[in-house]
C-alpha cells in the first residue's frame, strides 16, 4: 500500500559552515561573486537564474525566472523583449525584487532595487554574443502576446531565417537589457535546525553599504 505524500513533512537538513559578519565581505558585490562562483564550481543547475518580481496594474505582483548576464558597475544586468509583460511593468514602476536560490550549496541571495535600461551599445554588444538561433528567436517571438499555436511560431522562425539568410542579425529595437541598481542585498545560508545565517547589506544615504545580521 502506497503511503500518502505529506508535503508538510518534507524537510532538508542544512549542514553548512557558519556565515557571519567576520567572514562576510564588506562589499555585497564581492560577496555575491564569491557565492555565485561556488554555485558554478558545484555545478548548480542554471546558477545565473534569478526570480524577478515586478509590480503591475492595481499593485498586482508578477514573477518569473530570468538569467543574470552581468554584474556591471555594481548593478545586476538581464535582457528581455521590451514588449514583454515584465518590461511594460518596469516602464510603469521601476521597483523590482530578485532572488537567487542555489540549493546544492544551501545559499540564497535576495535583491531589492530599481532598474534602468542599458545603453544601446551595451545591448548590441551582448546581442552579438548570442547564438544565431537565439538571435532569430528574439525577432520571431512577440513575447507575452497570445500565440495561436506552436506552428505559427515555427513559421515565424522560418520567415526570419529567410530574411537574414547569409547576413548578420542585428538586435531588434524592441529587445534590450535592464540594470538592477540595488539598495538592499540579503545573503541567506541554511543552517541546522532552521537557525539560518542571514546578513543584509543596506545602502545608506551617503551611498555606503552597511551590513546587519538578521534573525532567521
Amino acid at each position: 500500500m502506497k503511503r500518502k505524500l505529506k508535503i508538510s513533512q518534507i524537510r532538508f537538513k542544512y549542514l553548512s559552515k557558519p556565515f557571519d559578519m567576520k567572514s562576510s565581505s564588506n562589499s555585497p558585490f564581492m560577496q555575491f561573486k564569491k557565492w555565485i562562483k561556488q554555485a558554478i564550481q558545484k555545478k548548480v543547475y542554471e546558477p545565473t537564474a534569478m526570480s524577478l518580481s515586478t509590480l503591475g496594474n492595481k499593485n498586482k505582483v508578477s514573477n518569473r525566472i530570468v538569467l543574470l548576464k552581468g554584474i556591471d558597475k555594481k548593478t545586476f544586468v538581464f535582457y528581455t523583449n521590451l514588449t514583454s509583460r515584465k518590461a511594460l511593468e518596469i516602464k510603469k514602476n521601476n521597483s523590482v525584487a530578485a532572488v537567487f536560490w542555489w540549493p546544492q550549496i544551501s545559499k540564497q541571495v535576495r535583491i531589492e532595487g530599481i532598474v534602468k535600461k542599458v545603453k544601446d551599445s551595451e545591448a548590441n554588444k551582448y546581442f552579438a554574443t548570442r547564438s544565431r538561433q537565439s538571435q532569430i528567436g528574439a525577432w520571431a517571438s512577440n513575447q507575452s502576446d497570445v500565440l495561436p499555436n506552436r506552428e505559427y511560431l515555427e513559421k515565424q522562425v522560418k520567415i526570419i531565417e529567410k530574411r537574414f539568410a547569409n547576413k548578420p542579425i542585428k538586435r531588434p529595437k524592441y529587445w534590450s537589457g535592464f540594470s538592477i541598481i540595488p539598495f538592499s542585498i540579503e545573503f541567506w545560508q541554511g543552517r541546522e535546525n532552521r537557525l539560518h545565517d542571514r546578513i543584509v547589506y543596506k545602502l545608506t544615504s551617503n551611498k555606503r553599504w552597511k551590513k546587519y545580521r538578521l534573525n532567521p
